[in-house]
């Protein structure tokens, strides 16, 4: 049935123009499932989404100690950033192979500074 619904939203996000599918290099394995590809709309995230993100980064960061004075240029907040814009768990973006997580995170870099 997640599935299902999964598919469902795939294609009521592709049909938004500003959305766009980002095809992993390989599929992410992620909780039980597999992903080749992640919806991003950046377009479709609010104020309150990128405060939530805020709170998450500084939340998890400043258990490991350190929390980036500028977070948009910090690929941890940027990840979660992704994560919002795709509908996901940011766990699946950290899953992400090192390419792809650093293709993301400047899709996000680029959203947050332009």
């Amino acid at each position: 049935m997640a599935n299902e619904d999964r598919i469902e939203e795939a294609a009521e996000q592709q049909s938004d123009p500003m959305a766009e599918v980002y095809t992993f290099a390989r599929p992410v394995s992620f909780d039980g499932e597999l992903f080749a590809d992640v919806t991003l709309d950046f377009d479709k995230l609010s104020g309150e989404d990128i405060l939530a993100c805020d709170r998450q980064y500084r939340s998890e960061q400043g258990r490991s100690g350190g929390v980036s004075l500028a977070p948009e240029m910090d690929k941890s907040y940027q990840a979660y950033i992704v994560a919002k814009a795709a509908s996901v768990h940011v766990g699946l973006i950290l899953a992400a192979s090192a390419k792809d997580f650093t293709r993301l995170t400047l899709r996000a870099r680029n959203f947050l500074l332009l």
